[in-house]
């Protein structure tokens, strides 16, 4: 129970080259990202009744344009951060995007305030989206690139992405003794 209890932050790619270019095509490449508060850009902001929101202004105050942005800092994340270093864009939202976007071709951040491992984690959030929650979106999401793009080019793209998990950290860092 012990490792499950940790948290879990991976970035791994089926993709053995170090370059940031899926190898069909000269696009960036595409990353998902899945976690709790320190990995969410915004999700929480689209649940009408979510206790865990990131809307209020001194969260972003040192972000680009100094507003509000859905993350719960006052600046970037480490999804972010990591998105800087591979030169490219930091993924938006799931809720920010409509079922049809092309944008969904080039990565998803599902995470959200409240998440755990366990799917009672953050229950008294009201609303938040919890792991589980944010695997399922990402079904739905590899479903409509699939009937975007085919089932063929989904899966490459799929199989060639970057997947981010932070998750759990919070609890590690302020309950362990």
């Amino acid at each position: 129970m012990t490792a499950a209890a940790m948290s879990v932050t991976a970035a791994s790619t089926t993709n053995s080259s170090s370059s940031t270019t899926n190898s069909s095509s000269s696009t960036l490449l595409t990353t998902f990202v899945f976690g709790d508060s320190l990995t969410e850009v915004g999700n929480n902001n689209y649940l009408q009744y979510s206790l865990a929101r990131s809307d209020y202004p001194w969260y972003g105050v040192d972000f680009s344009g100094g507003k509000a942005t859905g993350r719960f800092t006052n600046g970037r994340t480490i999804g972010d951060i990591i998105s800087e270093k591979l030169g490219i864009p930091s993924p938006p939202p799931y809720f920010s995007l409509s079922k049809d976007d092309d944008a969904l071709l080039k990565g998803v951040n599902y995470a959200s305030g409240g998440a755990g491992i366990l799917n009672d984690t953050g229950l008294y959030f009201i609303q938040r989206l919890s792991f589980d929650d944010q695997i399922n979106l990402f079904k739905k999401t590899k479903e409509t690139i699939k009937a975007k793009i085919g089932d063929e080019a989904a899966n490459k793209l799929c199989n060639e992405s970057m997947y981010f998990v932070g998750i759990g950290t919070y609890r590690i860092a302020c309950h362990t003794s």
